[in-house]
């Protein structure tokens, strides 16, 4: 049996030891590398899901206040559209009115000549009412002339 002092002495198993040892410690450099490069990545992908999670948190949010102004939106669409009901309505009953008014006015104006004298043809020329309907209006209204 050889003695322990002997192989250590021996330049072959020195040189051998000598690699294993440098293999060993290369081999413990990288994986320790490895390591480093592993965690700064995994900080990385944390990194990246926390900004992920708070994109997503945006767009739910974002989405809830899209929902909120299309909701707006139809009820002003809806109030927009009873608004034109309203005016069309209010534009009929403008020019209901004014044809009253005008009618009235018409009327009026056929009284006042009556009463001053004016005869039924000048009145319907003057007013554009029927013939048949200034007479009625120079019986009812016209001076004690005529």
């Amino acid at each position: 049996m050889l003695n322990f002092t002997e192989i250590l002495q021996n330049p072959i198993t020195m040189m051998t030891a000598a690699t294993v040892i440098a293999l060993i410690t290369l081999t413990a450099f990288v994986f320790i590398l490895l390591l480093l490069r592993q965690r700064r990545c995994l900080a990385q992908c944390q990194e990246i899901s926390n900004s992920l999670s708070r994109l997503q948190e945006s767009f739910v949010r974002t989405n809830l206040n899209l929902e909120s102004v299309a909701s707006r939106l139809q009820n002003i669409e809806s109030q927009h559209t009873e608004f034109l009901q309203n005016y069309e309505h209010s534009k009929v009953e403008l020019r209901r009115l004014a044809e009253a008014v005008s009618g009235e006015s018409l009327l009026t104006k056929a009284i006042d000549l009556a009463r001053g004298g004016a005869s039924a043809e000048e009145i319907t020329l003057a007013t554009g009412l029927g013939q048949d309907e200034a007479s009625v209006i120079v019986k009812s209204h016209g001076g004690a002339k005529r």
